[in-house]
């Protein structure tokens, strides 16, 4: 995770400089998850990436938790958040859906618990198109992912 801040100014030039969004993963990696720095990019890249550990967070990047929608990744996103450095800003949660039913009531109470410690929390939905892509960039070219991606940009962005 990401523990110190660095001033835009002081920062190295690069691909890193039009990055709006740090995502950090609550748990294992799953190809939703892989998918989200795609989807908030909109196809521009830098836009939102995973940072190396101990990478610091520049001023003016939301920190992005994302997790998938089981308890296990609830709970796994409470650890997290438990750990987060009060020094860094409330970061978003995005929760990605592994199956096109509801969360388990367990994971809604845990994550509705974190609400006050979040910045917001948003929902991918599932996307049985995410089962057809070898590459999470190629998952784009779909229009259910496109309008996915729209609604979780507008989501982070408050619009």
């Amino acid at each position: 995770m990401a523990t110190d801040l660095v001033n835009p100014e002081t920062e190295l030039p690069g691909p890193g400089r039009s990055e709006r969004y740090a995502l950090f993963g609550a748990h294992a990696c799953s190809l939703a998850m892989a998918v989200v720095p795609y989807l908030l990019a909109d196809g521009k890249p830098g836009i939102a990436h995973y940072p190396a550990r101990g990478e610091p967070l520049p001023m003016g990047v939301r920190p992005v938790v994302v997790a998938d929608t089981t308890v296990y990744g609830a709970a796994c996103v409470e650890r997290m958040i438990r750990a987060w450095p009060a020094d860094m800003p409330r970061p978003w949660l995005v929760l990605t859906a592994e199956a096109p039913i509801p969360s388990p009531p367990a994971a809604r109470f845990r994550i509705r618990a974190l609400g006050a410690r979040l910045a917001g929390t948003a929902t991918l939905p599932y996307l049985p198109v995410l089962r057809t892509v070898e590459d999470p960039a190629e998952a784009l070219e779909h229009k259910p992912v496109q309008a996915a991606a729209a609604r979780l940009r507008r989501n982070l962005e408050g619009n």
